[in-house]
């Protein structure tokens, strides 16, 4: 497996941190709560491009929630883009269950990302 295959969270915030350089983890107001909202309506709305850059965002303003890593593969799942969708949504599921074990998020969002996972996992490549 390449490093790209691997993507450790790490490595992929040191992108983003390049491409959203005015964004301080932890720092942003308001902002960082309503990006996964508007990242979903985006997605909904098969704006894909706009979808992908409000949850890299998401992202570099909270890089160790969830909500980011799991919206941008279901991005990258509707286009067809399965190797990054599975590095996203394990790494979502990784900070879901850390979140989870410190009682931050429910049962029931644990689970409704490992069931994205598994579709995630079972697609297709290039499956939209």
């Amino acid at each position: 497996m390449t490093d790209r295959e691997k993507l450790p969270a790490e490595k992929y915030l040191k992108g983003l941190r390049k491409l959203f350089p005015e964004i301080r983890a932890y720092n942003e107001d308001d902002w960082d709560f309503t990006w996964s909202d508007e990242g979903y309506q985006f997605l909904e709305a098969c704006d894909f491009g706009m979808a992908e850059l409000t949850f890299q965002r998401l992202i570099s303003a909270r890089p160790k929630d969830p909500d980011g890593y799991e919206g941008l593969a279901m991005v990258y799942k509707a286009t067809g883009n399965k190797r990054e969708a599975v590095i996203l949504i394990d790494e979502a599921l990784k900070f879901a269950k850390k979140r989870f074990s410190e009682e931050y998020i429910d049962e029931e969002v644990l689970r409704d990302i490992a069931m994205n996972q598994r579709y995630i996992h079972e697609m297709e490549e290039g499956d939209e």
